[in-house]
């Protein structure tokens, strides 16, 4: 298998899409109601209507696109196996103080009062808009793995050696 194929578990399910410049495949969420609330502080999974079969070399990695990293959307879990052939389910996670909405209400045809009462108690993220997107990796199956010891291992030189989070200086 030398390519990704993708189906809908959902009709309404929107097959990833990339712009030819960009690195990720853009992933919609998928959901009957109008709406799908994540509470603040919370992480919700997020029905995308996909499957997927990838080939076994390959997996794909789940990533926070600027539109939501920029609204404190975070992903919570990362990886599609190639294995894998159950609907996706976006781990997304809501770091603000205020309920995350994906909305399918168009809020450009309200009323400017009742977006703005809207848009304080909530933060909007349009249903039509890419949540997350997933960047395909090569698994590196053919690295061979053997057990050493600790001190063996310590001994293979390094530049950082063992220093920890923030030891780099940079």
């Amino acid at each position: 298998m030398d390519k990704i194929y993708f189906a809908r578990v959902k009709p309404d399910a929107r097959i990833p899409d990339r712009e030819i410049w960009n690195a990720g495949l853009d992933i919609y969420p998928c959901f009957e109601e109008d709406y799908f609330i994540i509470p603040p502080h919370s992480t919700r999974l997020v029905p995308t209507g996909l499957a997927s079969a990838i080939p076994v070399d390959y997996y794909i990695q789940i990533y926070e696109r600027g539109s939501t990293g920029s609204k404190g959307i975070k992903y919570s879990a990362g990886v599609i196996d190639s294995s894998y052939r159950g609907e996706w389910f976006l781990a997304t996670t809501n770091t603000n103080d205020k309920p995350v909405v994906i909305s399918k209400l168009d809020m450009d045809k309200l009323p400017a009062s009742a977006r703005e009462l809207i848009e304080n108690a909530y933060i909007i993220y349009p249903y039509s808009k890419a949540l997350f997107q997933g960047v395909v990796h090569c698994v590196h199956n053919e690295l061979e793995r053997e057990e050493i010891s600790y001190d063996s291992l310590k001994a293979i030189p390094s530049e950082r050696g063992s220093g920890a989070l923030g030891s780099s200086g940079k």
